[in-house]
């Protein structure tokens, strides 16, 4: 049974590590303390598994510092309720609007290739208290082998659950970084056919189509399953080193032998490989390490599941929602024929920054702004 200072104590430690400092005091603030969106993302985890919460990340956005997470943590221990989280949620709050402020819109996060909000975090702490801001994502559970997706299938999914969780009463605007802009599209066009128009859509730095990479490419940060095949016949395993996949073997049955072989010293292994070999799968799923084996296997199988889905994806037709296309000055992803995809405004404005550092302390406070700013108008 935990005690309220064992509760401190415990979070003072979790800080400690991941923030790699001996001295906090219980009131500094987290990013003063030199945190980010990817260490909050760590303590998250790292929280849950040492007092079996299920807290999500808009439950702790404002606790930022020792002091207000451990209140907040008490307070959940002390009711004695042990909220479990569905596995296999759609939907799920990164950000609330205070009391009488911004209470009448919702705003709609999609996941990138990763199928996960975590890329959205830093911009949850930005939105906390001035908007409701929901994630959608897709449950890593549902991938023991990879699935075949496309991204019209997924937009249709997400609008049933969007029309199940909040009220048609209330402005919907659906944001979407990366991919999720490809995928916001597809569900802005499907409640335009439903009669439930989108207020706007707001792609943050959305590719018009993803690049369709060659086999050669592996040194380009690309994922396709002779890039696989090679890191996995080249993984050497630490207890016995004995090739483990017969010749010839599949993307698919290499996986699913890594699962059973997965234990903490090879995760490391594999995890610091894919990182060093795929960085953009390290960007949009940071905390590799920390997923036990069956979770490990599921977010790697999601993230090629999605990533197939993207590259086979080719915008069409019309929404009838404005759009508002946010680009970082160093991706290239401005492309002038998302302005052919909708019947009403088209705008097109410049983040200063790369893909990933536009949602990164530093800069997502103007990345915010842009979309509170349209958001108004």
């Amino acid at each position: 049974m935990h005690t309220k200072d064992d509760v401190r104590a415990t979070i003072r430690r979790i800080w400690s590590q991941v923030l790699e400092r001996d001295e906090l005091p219980g009131d500094i603030d987290f990013y003063a303390a030199g945190g980010s969106s990817l260490a909050s993302l760590i303590i998250l985890t790292e929280l849950n598994e040492a007092f079996e919460t299920e807290f999500e990340i808009a439950e702790l956005v404002d606790c930022r510092t020792i002091d207000r997470q451990s209140d907040a943590v008490w307070n959940r221990l002390a009711r004695g309720a042990v909220e479990t989280r569905d596995e296999q949620a759609v939907i799920v709050p990164l950000a609330k609007a205070r009391e009488g402020n911004g209470r009448d819109a919702v705003l709609v996060a999609v996941h990138d290739v990763g199928g996960d909000v975590y890329g959205y975090t830093g911009l949850a702490g930005e939105l906390s208290g001035r908007v409701d801001l929901y994630g959608i994502k897709l449950a890593h559970e549902r991938f023991d082998a990879p699935r075949a997706l496309s991204i019209p299938g997924l937009a249709r999914e997400y609008v049933v659950a969007i029309e199940s969780a909040i009220e048609e009463s209330r402005r919907l605007v659906i944001v979407g970084w990366s991919l999720g802009g490809l995928v916001g599209f597809e569900m802005a066009k499907l409640l335009d056919r439903r009669g439930r128009p989108v207020e706007r859509l707001v792609l943050v730095d959305s590719p018009y189509r993803l690049d369709l990479p060659t086999a050669d490419d592996a040194g380009h940060g690309n994922f396709l399953p002779e890039h696989e095949r090679a890191l996995l016949d080249e993984f050497g395993w630490p207890d016995d080193g004995k090739p483990l996949h017969p010749a010839g073997a599949s993307a698919d049955d290499m996986w699913r032998a890594v699962r059973v072989r997965l234990d903490a010293t090879a995760k490391e292994h594999l995890t610091a490989e894919l990182q060093r070999r795929f960085p953009l799968m390290a960007r949009v799923i940071p905390h590799l390490s920390s997923l036990t084996p069956a979770e490990f296997v599921g977010y790697i199988n999601r993230f090629r599941s999605v990533l197939a889905a993207g590259r086979a994806y080719r915008p069409t037709e019309t929404t009838t929602t404005p759009i508002e296309l946010l680009t970082a000055t160093r991706s290239g992803n401005f492309d002038p024929r998302w302005s052919t995809h909708t019947s009403a405004t088209f705008r097109q404005r410049s983040l200063d920054g790369d893909h990933f550092s536009i949602l990164a302390r530093g800069s997502v406070r103007a990345t915010a702004q842009a979309v509170l700013t349209s958001e108004a108008r």
